[in-house]
């Protein structure tokens, strides 16, 4: 006798196993907007490539000039510094020299960049701005990590280099202000409350060392005010989401919430036990109240999808959750070539830096923009709880809204881990409210897809997914 199995909620984000998950949740899935709705599948808006060829590394620092002006600041790893008008209009500001863009930040009417040695700042903003890359001098040298983090805090503006916090309080400049033991590297900065955190790491590569460490300074104390120890790995990146720190730790893509208790609550997908993946400290935003992490700063693994993530939920009514949401302009996704250099969420968009292989840009993605061609959904693997047991499907069903010109939906479906998917055709009937396909075969594991097409400027909601399958119980043979 056949059986239905219903799929009407997808508000459970990427599960963490390919067969069970919380309610809600699914295999995998590509730019589909599962927050506006809880029991609907969307498309999100696409990215877009806004820098033209004035781009040529990769960007790793996003800031805004604003209040002083409404332009906004691109560092690249190769120390360009670039910037894009509120007219969207790109140029290339300078080339700096002896720098792997550091660290970038506003404060008080000035960028400031660090370089390798160094911290130079650009202005003031609001009145005929001018560079002075040897603002000040002596810092720790970067050049082996190419990472010394910049923020404004309170009154003052931080800098990390080294082992060392410098402090900038508006008129003196201290660049050993807070002193980390020996060894530990400072890698990110963001608020908690009163306090700057300070993420830290070891060695010059991600993979060097397991051991990380957080710091919590005041702006006034002497020292640091206290610390924890983080095992798991080195801080890639934090940033502060809810008044909770959110963090990704160590080489394995380890998605961290707080710091007492640290607790795990996911993993980029994807990533196996010899593989490692690493997030660059200015690839972590939050945008549309959910993070955004840039996925990734370097990776050895080629099924990684790359691009940028979301975690977070529609409400407190729903439980946070991991969505894979934007790739980059190219389409690029699941290769080594591609890197996510930085994340930066700036009112109504999105900002990210990008390489594919020696390719370089910067996207938006703005909340109001057209949506993706196509968005994906994959559901977890099926086999009805009998691995021993062939099962027999028969039909494959989405339910959506009416379709308009230039919408489609296709099914897929994959028997027994086969290499791809084996599609029908796409339905474009204006109109249809459901797509069907017949299968009719005989599987000991099932999964299923759906591809979401969109027009340029309207994409189809999906309601329902489900499939009807024959348990065959009468043949079991145990």
């Amino acid at each position: 006798m056949s059986e239905i199995l219903n799929f009407k909620y997808f508000f459970g984000g990427i599960s963490e196993s390919e067969k069970v998950g919380q309610q809600g949740s699914f295999y995998s899935g590509e730019h589909l907007n599962i927050y506006d709705e809880a029991t609907s599948l969307g498309v999100l808006p696409a990215s877009v490539k806004v820098s033209g060829t004035t781009v040529t590394d990769l960007v790793k620092w996003i800031v805004s000039g604003m209040p002083k002006d409404t332009n906004k600041y691109f560092y690249g790893d190769t120390g360009n510094i670039y910037m894009e008008t509120s007219a969207g209009v790109w140029s290339k500001l300078q080339e700096t020299a002896n720098s792997g863009g550091q660290g970038m930040a506003y404060h008080d009417n000035y960028i400031y960049y660090t370089q390798d040695t160094q911290i130079g700042r650009y202005g003031p903003l609001d009145d005929n701005p001018a560079f002075d890359d040897d603002w000040q001098t002596g810092l720790n040298d970067t050049s082996d990590t190419n990472l010394a983090p910049v923020m404004a805090f309170k009154e003052g503006l931080a800098v990390g280099h080294g082992n060392y916090l410098g402090w900038w309080d508006g008129a003196v400049w201290d660049d050993d202000r807070i002193i980390l033991p020996p060894g530990l590297e400072v890698r990110s900065l963001d608020m908690f409350n009163e306090f700057i955190v300070i993420g830290t790491w070891r060695g010059s590569e991600i993979t060097d060392d397991e051991e990380g460490y957080l710091f919590f300074w005041d702006g006034i104390s002497e020292t640091f005010n206290y610390f924890t120890n983080i095992p798991e790995g080195g801080i890639n990146g934090l940033v502060n989401t809810k008044n909770r720190i959110f963090s990704v730790v160590g080489s394995s893509g380890g998605l961290f919430l707080n710091y007492e208790p640290f607790e795990k609550i996911h993993q980029i997908p994807r990533l196996t036990l010899s593989q490692y993946l690493e997030i660059l400290p200015g690839a972590i935003t939050n945008w549309k109240n959910l993070v955004h992490i840039g996925v990734s700063g370097g990776t050895n693994s080629s099924n990684v999808k790359q691009g940028i993530y979301t975690w977070g939920s529609k409400s407190k009514l729903y439980p946070e959750v991991l969505n894979f949401a934007h790739t980059i302009s190219t389409g690029s996704s699941q290769t080594t070539d591609v890197k996510i250099g930085s994340v930066k969420g700036m009112g109504k968009y999105l900002y990210f830096g990008w390489q594919d292989g020696d390719v370089y840009g910067v996207d938006k993605v703005s909340d109001t923009g057209a949506p993706y061609s196509t968005a994906t959904l994959e559901l977890m693997i099926h086999d009805n709880d009998q691995m021993f047991n062939d099962k027999g499907i028969n039909t494959i069903k989405v339910v959506h809204s009416p379709l308009l010109t230039g919408e489609s939906i296709t099914i897929g479906y994959k028997i027994d881990r086969a290499s791809s998917y084996t599609t029908g055709d796409a339905n474009s009937t204006v109109g249809s409210t459901e797509t069907r396909l017949n299968v009719n075969d005989r599987y000991v594991e099932l999964q299923v897809e759906c591809i979401i097409g969109s027009s340029a400027t309207t994409s189809p909601t999906v309601r329902y997914v489900g499939f009807e399958f024959d348990p065959l119980a009468e043949e079991t043979d145990y």
